[in-house]
């Protein structure tokens, strides 16, 4: 079985020659550039001379079915350019691929490398991927973050660090900030929210997301960077509303927002109440499963 690697980049000078490297075993190479400003193109160059060029429309998954269309390959890894496959999972791609079975789809921890240090609470792991699958099997929606389409069984690797596509994600707060502020943009402008511009949907986009993250997910019992990352992810959900808001253009609403935060206030103090229950002795235990069941 051939095995295609497709690369999309952008102004990835920093990250593509290692994430290339990591891919030397694949019977080809496809580097898919949206229009980069940098040495991009040249160190695409240097691994392949399958290097296309696509419109830039900020984000990749517009041109990821005309991408995944180009390759030749009966099997197909998805890569982007702050990626790397370590060489244990290499070995297990190579292995998947010449084993004959009916899976059409395999889904791929993911390791995010966020402000220097691996996250792996707060939603940031496993962060299982779609990205090796059969030829013809996989069709991506056109939106910012969608989940492809996928025709025929799926399976995820296991939840193992070892198995894990290394994503250098965040490198510093202001690459958070600013791909924050493109993304919110763009999600915001191909948003169908039907209620984008009330005061109790500002609150709920945060009060949702930062909740999920920091007590579902775990943030609270991680460090800094869990904490923070969980408030940033709350903040992106935040924006985008706002977005949402000024591209509607800006309407009023003075309708009271006072039981949307005491729903936030009863939701958080039902967290705070079974984060101190799943952690007590049997008195204390009680205690504190009486106030997440009041939530107060």
């Amino acid at each position: 079985m051939r095995l295609s690697v497709v690369v999309q980049t952008k102004n990835a000078e920093q990250t593509l020659e290692q994430a290339l490297r990591s891919v030397a075993f694949a019977d080809e190479l496809i580097v898919v550039d949206m229009e980069s400003s940098d040495t991009t193109r040249e160190i695409a160059l240097k691994f392949t001379d399958n290097v296309i060029s696509v419109k830039d429309v900020g984000y990749v998954e517009p041109a990821r079915n005309d991408a995944i269309a180009k390759a030749t390959g009966d099997w197909i890894l998805l890569l982007d350019a702050d990626e790397e496959i370590s060489v244990s999972l290499g070995e297990k791609i190579q292995t998947l691929i010449a084993t004959e079975s009916d899976v059409a789809c395999y889904f791929l921890p993911r390791k995010n490398m966020i402000f220097g240090e691996w996250v792996s609470d707060s939603g940031w792991w496993p962060d299982y991927q779609p990205r090796l699958f059969r030829s013809g099997v996989v069709t991506w929606k056109e939106e910012i973050h969608s989940r492809p389409l996928i025709t025929g069984k799926t399976e995820k690797l296991p939840i193992d660090e070892s198995l894990a596509i290394i994503h250098h994600n965040y490198a510093t707060v202001s690459d958070f900030v600013d791909r924050l502020n493109r993304y919110t943009s763009i999600t915001a402008k191909l948003s169908k929210a039907e209620s984008p511009t009330t005061k109790a949907g500002l609150i709920s986009s945060y009060r949702s997301e930062f909740l999920r993250r920091i007590f579902m997910q775990g943030g609270i019992d991680g460090g800094y960077r869990s904490v923070l990352l969980s408030l940033l992810q709350a903040n992106y959900e935040l924006v985008v509303s706002a977005k949402r808001w000024e591209n509607a253009g800006r309407p009023e609403d003075k309708s009271s927002s006072i039981k949307e935060m005491e729903k936030f206030n009863s939701e958080l103090s039902y967290w705070i109440a079974d984060w101190h229950e799943k952690r007590s002795g049997f008195l204390s235990k009680l205690f504190w499963r009486i106030r997440r069941k009041l939530r107060v």
